[in-house]
């Protein structure tokens, strides 16, 4: 019953599915710890014009199997980026396997310290990655509301 996935490099025209992709996850995922003015923003940043510029410009993963996208990562020089796993595969793993296959090509790039954006909802998974917090931050979104999230990095390799 266990379906099978691989994990590939994205092409362009990869963008709208990634999208999708990206935009059910902060649906699902994001409304019960960020006001609807920050979804807004979360949803606006990660549009087709960044995914595709990620995809010519960075290493962009896609975790599939046969009938969709699963998952997706990006490293873009050392910043791990626009990582999402579908709501309904979350807890197995595969954010993991994502954030794993990143970093294997972070070590070999030269990459020896990792950082990356957190969301108040990624944060405890990143932490459990080694994630370290550098810093929390806010921006400021429409309606005098905010998005909060966290400056992280982690050392890569044998150090």
């Amino acid at each position: 019953m266990a379906e099978e996935m691989i994990i590939r490099i994205a092409e362009p025209q990869d963008a709208d599915s990634l999208r999708k992709l990206i935009n059910e996850t902060i649906d699902t995922c994001y409304f019960r710890v960020y006001p609807q003015e920050a979804i807004d923003y979360f949803k606006d940043y990660h549009n087709r014009a960044n995914i595709v510029n990620d995809i010519l410009e960075g290493h962009c993963l896609i975790l599939a199997s046969e009938e969709e996208f699963i998952g997706t990562g990006t490293l873009f020089g050392s910043n791990a980026r626009r990582v999402f796993v579908k709501p309904k595969y979350q807890n197995m793993g595969l954010g993991k396997k994502i954030m794993y296959r990143l970093e294997e090509k972070a070590v070999e790039k030269g990459v020896r310290i990792m950082d990356l954006d957190a969301s108040l909802v990624a944060y405890p998974f990143y932490r459990a990655l080694g994630y370290e917090t550098q810093a929390e931050d806010v921006i400021p979104v429409k309606n005098g509301q905010s998005l909060r999230y966290y400056k992280m990095v982690k050392k890569l390799g044998n150090q």
